[in-house]
């Protein structure tokens, strides 16, 4: 019986995987408020109907995009932090946020899923919860530092560090650019504010 259900488990999960790509390529050719159903079944080639048998709207699909790609960039950051070390943090946390960028922009997480955050309810709960998650890996890498801040100083100090992230993404759509720079000031930014916390100074 299980066996026999598998051959449609997996072209359940490709459907799905389709049309979320239809949509992601639909958002970044045609902007996020231009994003329909009827776009995303054109892209993906499948009917309309289709798409409700796995999303109920096309907010549902946006939000699983983004949570989805928020996940792999998290893991990355995650596995990368778990490497620096206390003798050389500062070179190694600059190359961590460096190589995550990258990361995060070549998996297609980019302006225009981070923007539809600010029309999307949904996207924005899922931001807070990243946002949290974010600050709580900062809280696993500086204690393992040595930093002798309480959990809840090094958790606050997570949150202003996710802010900066924040901040490079707000450079690059006010300057409509997306330039190196911005990264470099979010690394130096980060490295100064983290620096008291593992020095232990309050």
């Amino acid at each position: 019986m299980g066996d026999k259900r598998t051959p449609v488990q997996v072209r359940s999960r490709k459907i799905k995987a389709t049309i979320m790509e239809a949509a992601h390529e639909v958002m970044r050719e045609r902007g996020i408020r231009a994003i329909t159903t009827n776009a995303i079944a054109e892209r993906a080639g499948i009917k309309v109907g289709s798409i409700y048998d796995y999303f109920p709207n096309k907010e549902a699909v946006i939000a699983e995009i983004y949570e989805e790609k928020l996940t792999q960039v998290r893991s990355f950051l995650e596995a990368g932090s778990e490497r620096i070390e206390r003798e050389n943090w500062r070179n190694q946390l600059g190359e961590l946020l460096r190589e995550t960028w990258a990361y995060q922009l070549g998996i297609g997480l980019d302006r225009t899923i981070v923007d539809a955050s600010y029309y999307y309810e949904d996207l924005l709960r899922i931001a807070r919860a990243h946002s949290q998650l974010f600050a709580t890996n900062y809280v696993r890498l500086l204690k393992r530092l040595g930093s002798s801040w309480s959990d809840d100083q090094l958790f606050d100090l997570g949150i202003s560090l996710y802010t900066l992230v924040n901040a490079t993404w707000s450079y690059w759509r006010l300057t409509e650019t997306q330039c190196d720079i911005a990264i470099e000031r979010q690394v130096l930014l980060t490295i100064t504010l983290m620096e008291p916390a593992v020095g232990g100074h309050r």
